[in-house]
């Protein structure tokens, strides 16, 4: 089976705002929700859109800062939600995860969920597959 992420289509309007905001640097959000496993397959179903800045304020990198970290993983401790995904834009490239991503992937095995323009697309790193990419499925 196909592992997914579902995200409601106002998480994914407010996201495509952040980037909007964002622009021309990269945006940046945390994903907090619930992860469903179904015997072979994952269901990561997003709940909540932390957002959090770019503490790089580039077009072609982000991170986080560590007071962000620690606020959104207070909230999502005191909604009961676990990390579900990241989600970061890439304004001047396409959805696919770059080097960097990849190599910060394997820190954070969750999806990592990349909107390029009018295209995004969920991935996660499969152990010892590499890059994999997920389905995308828009509730409500």
């Amino acid at each position: 089976m196909l592992d997914s992420v579902v995200i409601e289509f106002k998480q994914l309007e407010a996201l495509k705002g952040l980037a909007e905001k964002a622009y021309p640097y990269e945006a940046c959000a945390l994903l907090a929700g619930s992860v469903e496993v179904d015997g072979s397959s994952n269901t990561y179903r997003v709940r909540l859109v932390i957002e959090v800045d770019n503490a790089d304020m580039s077009s072609m990198s982000f991170s986080i800062r560590d007071e962000d970290l620690i606020n959104a993983y207070e909230v999502m401790s005191s909604s009961d939600l676990e990390l579900v995904g990241i989600f970061h834009t890439h304004p001047f490239s396409n959805a696919y995860p770059s080097g960097k991503d990849l190599k910060y992937m394997q820190i954070n095995p969750v999806p990592w969920i990349i909107l390029a323009g009018d295209e995004i697309r969920a991935f996660i790193i499969d152990e010892g597959k590499g890059v994999k990419e997920l389905r995308l499925l828009i509730s409500g």
